[in-house]
């Protein structure tokens, strides 16, 4: 079963902290949308550390 990295952009505050957490930088904030965007999930190293640090519950690694 593959692994996805899923972002609720009707939930996430942009408040960057998952950008910041990331070690992969797989993670960014859309310039247009201000949402957290996932740039390859591939690449997720699935510790699931912008899970813990994401205050409104946007991001889901599975």
């Amino acid at each position: 079963m593959a692994e996805y990295v899923t972002i609720n952009e009707v939930t996430c505050t942009g408040c960057k902290k998952c950008v910041d957490m990331c070690p992969q930088g797989i993670l960014y904030i859309d310039e247009k949308t201000k949402k957290c965007k996932v740039t390859d999930a591939s690449k997720c190293d699935r510790l699931g550390g912008c899970e813990r640090v994401c205050k409104s519950k946007s991001i889901k690694i599975s």
